[in-house]
């Protein structure tokens, strides 16, 4: 069975950048934001949680481990409705970076509290435990290693690697010269690469500084970097999916290159 189901295996629970979306024309890329769930043996490890991991369904003897990237909105807005938070003594490891001076705790707390919200994380019948983090750490027999990316105020980009299989995962990335060199170098040989490409050029001229990137750079690191697969992620929340297919067709190749849709599986 554990064959079967590949050594990682990621589904798409909310690929959406910015603000959560829903409508006809959102219905096959997602309106939900960022999270995505990663299945590694007895280890359920997300990434991030926006909006999408409030469909999410963990299975009732997997270990949950949630990984953060930043404290923005669309990347924590889901975790107040994260089911597992309901299920009394349920194990819950959160890890996060320090940013601007707030542990992860603190920061979440700042957010998930009165008057935003009736209850703390720490109030919900889980035993949630919030971690700092680390370059590398295990969950489980999965490695994880993490480091900043470019974005204002700060991004983590996680690795994760199991019996020789690995993803990176590289959302809320704004390319230039120097950030493209260190994540080619921690991309190296991985065999999935979810990279932030929110922008077109033309809107990236607008938007300098914001934090996100293009496909053409996407693109560039991956073949720097021999990335087995490259899936572009954080759409720009009015992007229909009619456009989004438009920039499949013009970035997509063969099974190489693809856009994240809302449910799409990965098996590594």
């Amino acid at each position: 069975m554990e064959q079967k189901l590949g050594t990682l295996r990621l589904k798409v629970l909310g690929t959406r950048g910015s603000v959560p979306v829903e409508g006809k024309n959102f219905a096959r890329y997602g309106g939900a934001t960022s999270c995505y769930k990663v299945l590694a043996g007895d280890e359920e490890i997300y990434l991030d949680a926006g909006s999408g991991i409030v469909s999410a369904l963990p299975a009732r003897n997997t270990n949950i481990t949630i990984l953060l990237t930043h404290m923005h909105l669309d990347h924590l807005v889901g975790l107040p409705f994260f089911i597992a938070l309901t299920e009394k003594e349920r194990p819950i490891d959160i890890y996060a970076n320090e940013r601007v001076g707030l542990q992860p705790k603190e920061a979440i707390d700042k957010l998930i509290s009165n008057p935003f919200w009736p209850c703390k994380i720490e109030h919900y019948p889980a035993k949630t435990r919030f971690n700092l983090l680390s370059e590398k750490f295990s969950i489980g027999d999965v490695e994880v290693e993490a480091m900043e990316g470019s974005h204002p105020a700060g991004s983590t980009i996680y690795r994760l690697t199991r019996q020789g299989k690995s993803l990176v995962y590289a959302t809320d990335f704004e390319h230039n010269p120097k950030a493209c060199e260190a994540l080619i170098n921690f991309a190296k040989g991985c065999d999935l690469l979810l990279y932030d490409a929110q922008y077109t050029p033309e809107e990236y001229e607008r938007c300098r500084g914001y934090g996100h990137s293009i496909p053409q750079e996407g693109i560039k690191v991956a073949e720097a970097a021999g990335v087995g697969k490259l899936v572009f992620i954080h759409h720009a929340p009015l992007r229909s999916d009619a456009e989004l297919d438009e920039l499949e067709r013009t970035f997509g190749r063969d099974d190489k290159i693809t856009f994240a849709k809302s449910g799409d599986e990965f098996l590594l």
